[in-house]
């Protein structure tokens, strides 16, 4: 049996700096409220909870304490009604988030519609919407962009989801040039780290005969990943921690390619791997 790691995986810049906000001000006893969870790692959020702080999902009436702005981001109303109230609230946000932010709003007060390609269910594409002042669409892959009705007297703005499918954009924007359809401003927002992970996937699942895809269940990325990892080894698992390693699917012979979304702590990635390991110490 061999463990292979991706060259790439685990937290990236905007996890870490989330994480690192949140450390620094539990540490000074204050009472710390996330308006949703910081990230999406249930064992980390866990963690958090056990330290002191607490999750909310809207605006108190009564606040005794400091809120802090998931790394996912919120709409521009939420940010309006904090500092109405003058509430004092630290912003966790992704930079890179942060600048699709601005670049949604400044392009919709001018008076484009914004195309975003990402899950219209998770947090990051609700807090997008939030900075719109007009029309929006939201696609997940080329059929549904074909779906939209471009108006050519219109002017678009074509952004996408951090952890948007690098392949899938492609193909989108590969097709907005081909058409030649110059009135949609195309900005390509994917985060870098997101797609040096998904690179390193492709290629480590390619050589490998079982793959852990190691992430919480409702992570973007972590997801992403895992139907890249799919198409190349079909032994493919999405796990959140080492409780949840297909045993059963390892023997002596099992070459297990081992990768994380951007969520995913050293820790949980080091406790899986060395469980494998001592899985195959214990069956050689």
């Amino acid at each position: 049996m061999e463990v292979k790691k991706a060259d790439f995986l685990g937290f990236c810049f905007g996890v870490n700096r989330a994480i690192d906000i949140v450390e620094s001000e539990l540490n000074k006893k204050v009472k710390l409220y996330s308006l949703g969870e910081i990230i999406h790692n249930k064992d980390v959020v866990n963690s958090f909870k056990q330290k002191g702080l607490y999750i909310i999902n809207s605006i108190p009436k009564n606040l005794d304490g400091k809120i802090i702005i998931r790394s996912h981001g919120v709409g521009k109303d939420i940010i309006d009604e904090l500092n109405k109230k003058n509430i004092e609230y630290i912003d966790a946000t992704c930079p890179k988030v942060k600048k699709i932010h601005k670049i949604v709003y400044e392009n919709s007060l001018q008076g484009n519609e914004i195309i975003i390609a990402g899950d219209s269910g998770h947090p990051e594409i609700k807090a997008i919407l939030g900075w719109s002042t007009t029309k929006c669409h939201i696609i997940k892959n080329l059929k549904e962009f074909l779906s939209i009705d471009i108006d050519k007297e219109k002017n678009y703005t074509f952004v996408s989801q951090t952890t948007f499918n690098k392949n899938e954009l492609k193909t989108i924007i590969n097709l907005i040039t081909c058409k030649k359809l110059s009135n949609i401003t195309i900005f390509n927002t994917i985060c870098d780290a997101t797609m040096k992970r998904q690179e390193a996937c492709t290629k480590l699942s390619k050589d490998c005969d079982l793959m852990l895809v190691i992430g919480g269940k409702n992570s973007s990325n972590t997801k992403k990943l895992f139907e890249i990892s799919k198409l190349y080894c079909n032994n493919s698992y999405h796990i959140e921690n080492y409780k949840e390693i297909p045993y059963k699917n390892i023997n002596k012979n099992t070459i297990v390619g081992v990768t994380a979304g951007a969520s995913t702590p050293d820790w949980i990635i080091e406790e899986v791997i060395q469980n494998v390991r001592k899985f195959k110490l214990y069956n050689e």
